[in-house]
């Protein structure tokens, strides 16, 4: 699995499509959002997350960069950012191979 993390809008879906060549339906684009979504709904976000990476279909993950801003003042926007933080982890510790997105360009990080 490829994981690619960066800021919003930063080319991260154009690069796993048009760069790596891998097939939308076969990668996982802003994790963010399906972490947020399952918190919002009462859910475990790492069980959700979990198993749609154990489908093994997945090829590449994108998530947004969100802990280098400012800390959320809402408890439920830091646990997010935290949930999404630890999951970003996760995601990086198990990728073949991680990259930043930086203004549309790539820099591999492992």
């Amino acid at each position: 699995m490829i994981f690619i993390t960066g800021g919003a809008y930063q080319g991260k879906q154009r690069f796993v499509t048009d760069v790596l060549g891998i097939a939308p339906e076969r990668a996982l684009f802003n994790a963010h959002e399906y972490i947020a979504k399952a918190l919002e709904n009462g859910e475990d976000a790492e069980i959700l997350i979990d198993g749609i990476l154990s489908r093994g279909n997945i090829e590449a993950v994108t998530c947004n960069e969100i802990g280098m801003g400012i800390v959320p003042a809402d408890s439920g926007e830091r646990r997010r950012r935290e949930v999404t933080g630890r999951i970003m982890c996760r995601f990086a510790e198990r990728a073949d191979m991680v990259y930043r997105l930086v203004c549309g360009i790539p820099v591999k990080i492992k």
